[in-house]
């Protein structure tokens, strides 16, 4: 058990940190450089992909030097004083915002101000010497987060994908049985739907991540697994669809089941908790139901539940 969850803390992300840190500062160190301002460039520079590494170095290069400028400047005027920190972190962050280098704001600001008590006299050795620490920085971590253990998603996307199917199950069945005891308005529902909802995000976030890393790490293989795993998380999207007309009713409505149109929706329940097949005349019941009712005005909010019924239903016999 302790293994597992160390295991999962212990994620490639992390690995990454820990080399890219290490490889930096052995690299200052031999070249005699201050480690420091490198090593906080790494860090912040290990992205959940490649192409997002090499994209916000393009951001965090210039950011960094004009972090390290207005350090200098800041402490030939001011001295090592509280001010020197004060406006080397707010200009830096003026700048940096001013310019759109919003990826670069946070490493710039930090290292500007870790710069000040390190400066002295030394200004030009200082701002140059920062120049080539964020180049080992931003280098070594893109390299490490290209070349060392490469981010590969799809395992993340079927467990995502996985658990928003057997959710989406659940919902629809406590669902259904509140709609069987007239329980038309749910609280509980509604935030299982969100949350099944969030989980669909994360997977949309993950599909994009590993596109980026199949630019780098081309794969025929996993090209055609993401085809399918997106797919299928467009199936079950419709399906949360249905789901949601299910559960967000208009307020102030309701209406009843017949005996039989119990009997078949019970079957059908009870066909979904043993993963069974569903009885084919139980969603006949609901199919002639649906006919008969559609000519009734009041019979509207009905007909309508039980259309996103055999919808999902049909959804997932089909796929």
């Amino acid at each position: 058990m302790i293994h597992m969850s160390f295991k999962h803390i212990l994620g490639p992300r992390i690995i990454k940190t820990g080399l890219a840190t290490f490889l930096t500062a052995l690299i200052c160190q031999l070249l005699h450089l201050p480690a420091i301002f490198a090593v906080i460039t790494s860090i912040v520079s290990i992205e959940p992909t490649a192409k997002a590494s090499l994209k916000k170095a393009y951001i965090r290069f210039p950011a960094s030097i004009l972090g390290a400028f207005i350090a200098v400047m800041s402490t030939y005027f001011l001295g090592d004083s509280p001010l020197s920190y004060s406006l080397a972190a707010t200009l830096t962050i003026i700048v940096c915002y001013q310019l759109k280098l919003f990826d670069g704001m946070l490493v710039a600001s930090l290292t500007a101000v870790a710069m000040v008590p390190n400066i002295h006299d030394a200004f030009a050795y200082n701002f140059f010497s920062r120049l080539a620490t964020t180049t080992i920085g931003l280098t070594t971590a893109g390299l490490v987060n290209y070349l060392v253990l490469p981010p590969k998603y799809q395992n993340q996307i079927q467990e995502l994908i996985r658990a928003i199917e057997n959710d989406s199950k659940k919902l629809f069945i406590q669902r259904s049985k509140e709609i069987l005891i007239g329980q038309f308005k749910s609280a509980a529902t509604i935030r299982q739907i969100e949350m099944i909802n969030t989980k669909v995000s994360k997977a949309h976030q993950l599909i994009k991540y590993e596109h980026e890393e199949y630019q780098y790490h081309k794969d025929l293989t996993r090209k055609r697994t993401m085809t399918e795993l997106e797919k299928k998380l467009q199936i079950n999207q419709l399906i949360i669809l249905h789901l949601s007309n299910m559960i967000y009713l208009p307020a102030d409505q309701y209406f009843d089941f017949t005996a039989e149109e119990r009997e078949a929706y019970v079957k059908i329940l009870k066909a979904m908790e043993r993963r069974a097949a569903i009885p084919p005349a139980a969603l006949s019941t609901f199919k002639s139901s649906v006919k008969n009712l559609s000519e009734f005005d009041d019979n509207q909010l009905k007909s309508h539940f039980i259309y996103e019924l055999l919808m999902i239903q049909k959804l997932i016999k089909d796929h």
